[in-house]
């Protein structure tokens, strides 16, 4: 007589599960009876059941932050699907009553800290007869608590999602399908080590170990807010970090199953309630939005109308700012213009061929000098079309703006409002063309050449669909053509400029506390000298910090490195007010294609030093290059402008000594490319040299989503071991950049930017500064301004 495997018998419960739950559906469900069924989010941050993931996807772009509790670990987790097939999640679990370490003076009662990060690829979208199918892996950046390996099906029929898979590792660790699971401390010869300093990407691995048969249900019930779920679990918890740990505890699994309610109390926050193992309750929350549809209503300034007959206004008294205009033909036509720069300026050129006789044209010319109000013009094009502080130029066929665009990241709505300012102030026979020289910095980085009659067209309709873009032509930037008609006049304090912004830095699962972070806020002002020299600088006043709980000047993990980064809480705390920036920066552009800058100074907090970047980025590609090199030193934490002379220092709580930064060349060649194939996204890869002398490269991917938000993350890789690294072994970050567009009633081109660092570490450490050449030339191939997606159109 044969008898029944171990396997056998989990494909039986399976079975009888969804012979029990049969009555609640039928394959033929009529789906709007129910309320949708939406993905939610598991144990561990992710979409799936409890603990065992699913083959679901979220939406594209929806963003989830959630927290576990039961009385063996903390989970917190952030998950973003990134795009349709791809999922990542990043996670910190505080495992209960186990410290980070023994040693008090180290990391005091901080519990034990594991930090993980997940994915999931999608191999088969659901379809009328294949299931959803998707495979991922589970802190596989982390230090081996919960890695696993897992492949996922998912079917929906009516209200029921059913799961079936195979996980390995954490997820497969009952071994129903393998057939050497000896005994409860087997683990089917895979390595399960805890990697103590994490970091460290084990994909050797993968996909190996004892392998489990798992599955689940999650109902959505008649009542929307309500769901329900229910798993066979394919893991044992034999080897839990709890369990195996010296001093560790028992978790016996009393039960196979694990079933949860989930209840959503609003469109952006789940409840969930859990009861697993057969002895264990969990509690959760998850918190979600989608970055796709974030959206804000605008009460901008309205716009003119376009007057299709309109005449040149008439003024018999010139504005104050206007000199008197002289109508003397081969003479220039100046109002309020400086002497050095009108020595400069190229004398007018018609830019099409016309049959009007020169005299005459200049004659006319002379007349709209006379009869256009050009300061009205200027405080339009700045109020109205967010050019700031204009210069307007006017030839015998053009009107040309040089100016900074300030407050509309979708171009076109900037445009059209500028060419229906000066279609509406000039005489439509003489000007053929409005030319918007946009500036960066006072740097020239893009023009944009609208024609007159095709935009007429499109101001007034004239065929369907009639868009901005047919009119345009974006070109590499020249010189302004023709007379210097207005500009604003500019004393000393016009060059003076202030700012104050709110800051905040923070670091997740350090081992002196498991949240570290310093708010406060950034006083900054700008003195511009001319077009290419300003000097800068800025205060930051420390309002709150939790660094008390930084107990040592140098980590005591038997690294050797230079403090370049770690001695961040002598620099927050010694001082309420600290000079963060004072700096002068030249910056013009050597070719049409070639922008640089110089610079010199205290460049950031903790450092100061000379510098120059060059970036070589053409107008409208996809990639650039740039190259930068300076020469920094480290701050003197205990004075407001001094730096370390002694690269040997003393930690006065230990007695110990450690090295700071005393001079170092550090610098980086980065590419940029955003890749057509692959819309929406933005990679970067440097190699260089770092500030802790290490050499390496640093990679960073961001997706950026219809509401303009950016989400990004990075990694460092050195000549550094991760010995001498220390814990966490390179260098990985994440952020989010948000526009604040999404946020204020008026349009803006300003971000706010938000990082997360799993922990500060000195390895892999780039120099501040206060200006990026990709970030000053970004109108030349947007990204940081690209325009918001319009969800009403």
């Amino acid at each position: 007589m044969n008898h029944p495997t171990h396997s056998n018998l989990t494909l039986c419960k399976l079975s009888a599960i969804a012979l029990a739950l049969f009555p609640l559906f039928h394959a033929q469900a009529d789906e709007l009876s129910y309320p949708p069924l939406l993905a939610s989010q598991s144990d561990f941050g992710g979409v799936g059941l409890m603990q065992m993931p699913t083959g679901r996807m979220a939406p594209e772009g929806e963003f989830n932050f959630a927290t576990t509790y039961n009385s063996e670990y903390q989970h917190f987790s952030a998950s973003v699907q990134l795009f349709p097939w791809f999922e990542t999640t990043v996670r910190y679990t505080q495992v209960q009553d186990l410290l980070y370490s023994d040693d008090p003076t180290f990391s005091g009662n901080t519990k034990y800290t594991d930090k993980g990060i997940d994915f999931k690829i999608r191999l088969l979208e659901e379809s009328y007869w294949l299931p959803e199918t998707s495979f991922g892996v589970r802190d596989f950046g982390g230090t081996g608590l919960f890695d696993g390996e897992f492949i996922a099906a998912t079917k929906r029929f009516g209200p029921v999602d059913f799961t079936l898979g195979v996980g390995w590792g954490y997820i497969g660790n009952s071994g129903n399908l393998t057939s050497d699971k000896k005994d409860l401390n087997n683990n089917c010869d895979r390595d399960t080590s805890f990697g103590g300093k994490g970091g460290e990407v084990d994909y050797q691995r993968w996909f190996k170990g004892c392998a489990a048969l798992y599955g689940g249900i999650e109902y959505q019930t008649p009542w929307e807010p309500l769901r329900v779920k229910m798993e066979y679990d394919g893991n044992d918890y034999q080897s839990d970090f709890p369990v195996v740990a010296p001093n560790g505890i028992t978790m016996p699994q009393d039960s196979k199953f694990n079933y949860g309610l989930l209840y959503r109390a609003t469109s952006w926050s789940d409840f969930h309630l859990s009861y697993e193992r057969g002895n264990t309750w969990t509690l959760g929350v998850s918190l979600q939005t989608n970055f796709n549809d974030l959206r804000q209503i605008k009460r901008d300034t309205p716009a003119d109308k376009y007057q299709p007959l309109a005449a040149v206004p008439m003024s018999n008294k010139m504005s104050s700012k206007q000199s008197d205009t002289r109508q003397i033909q081969n003479e220039p036509v100046t109002t309020s213009v400086d002497k050095a720069e009108l020595a400069t300026t190229a004398p007018a050129q018609p830019l099409m061929p016309t049959d009007t006789p020169v005299l005459a044209t200049n004659a006319i010319n002379a007349q709209m000098l006379n009869q256009t109000d050009w300061n009205k013009v200027a405080t339009e094009l700045s109020k109205i079309a967010g050019y700031d502080n204009p210069k307007i130029y006017l030839d015998t066929h053009s009107v040309t703006i040089v100016a900074n665009q300030l407050k509309y990241m979708d171009r076109k709505e900037a445009h059209h409002r500028a060419a229906t300012i000066l279609a509406n102030n000039t005489d439509k026979q003489m000007i053929t063309e409005y030319r918007l020289i946009e500036t960066r910095y006072n740097q020239p980085i893009t023009e944009t050449r609208i024609d007159a009659d095709k935009f007429a067209q499109v101001a007034t309709y004239g065929y369907i669909n009639a868009d901005m873009a047919d009119s345009t032509e974006v070109s590499v930037p020249r010189s302004p053509q023709g007379t210097l008609v207005t500009q604003t006049d500019v004393d000393w304090l016009d060059k003076l400029s202030f700012d104050v912004s709110p800051t905040m830095v923070q670091s997740f699962g350090g081992s002196e506390g498991f949240y570290m972070f310093n708010i406060g806020a950034t006083g900054s002002s700008a003195y511009r000298f001319n077009d290419n020299l300003e000097l800068s600088g800025s205060l930051y006043l420390n309002i709150y910090d939790n660094y008390d709980k930084f107990l040592y000047d140098l980590p005591p993990d038997g690294t050797d490195l230079k403090r370049v980064r770690t001695l961040i809480r002598q620099y927050v705390q010694d001082s309420t007010v600290r000079a963060t920036n004072l700096q002068l920066t030249w910056m013009d552009n050597l070719s049409d294609d070639i922008y640089y800058q110089a610079y010199g100074g205290y460049l950031e907090m903790m450092y100061g030093g000379v510098g120059s970047e060059f970036l070589y980025r053409p107008l409208n590609s996809q990639w650039a290059l740039g190259f930068d090199v300076s020469y920094a030193k480290q701050r003197d934490p205990d004075s407001m402008f001094g730096f370390f002379e002694d690269e040997q220092q003393v930690d006065p709580i230990t007695g110990r000594f450690y090295r700071v930064q005393t001079g170092v060349v550090t610098g980086h060649a980065t590419a940029y490319y955003q890749p057509a194939w692959f819309p929406n996204t933005l990679l970067k890869v440097s190699a260089g040299q770092y500030l802790g002398e290490d050499k390496g490269v640093t990679v960073d991917f961001s997706k950026q989503f219809d509401s303009g938000v950016i989400v990004g993350a990075f990694a460092t890789k050195t000549n550094l071991s991760a010995e001498e690294y220390g814990e966490g072994s390179f260098t990985k970050g994440f952020y989010i950049s948000i526009p604040f567009d999404l946020m204020t009633i008026k349009p803006t081109q300003s971000r706010g930017f938000l990082s997360w660092m799993p922990l500060t570490r000195d390895g892999g450490q780039m120099l501040g500064r206060k200006y990026n050449l990709f970030d000053v030339t970004d109108a030349r191939a947007p990204w940081y301004t690209k325009p918001i997606a319009d969800s009403t159109k």
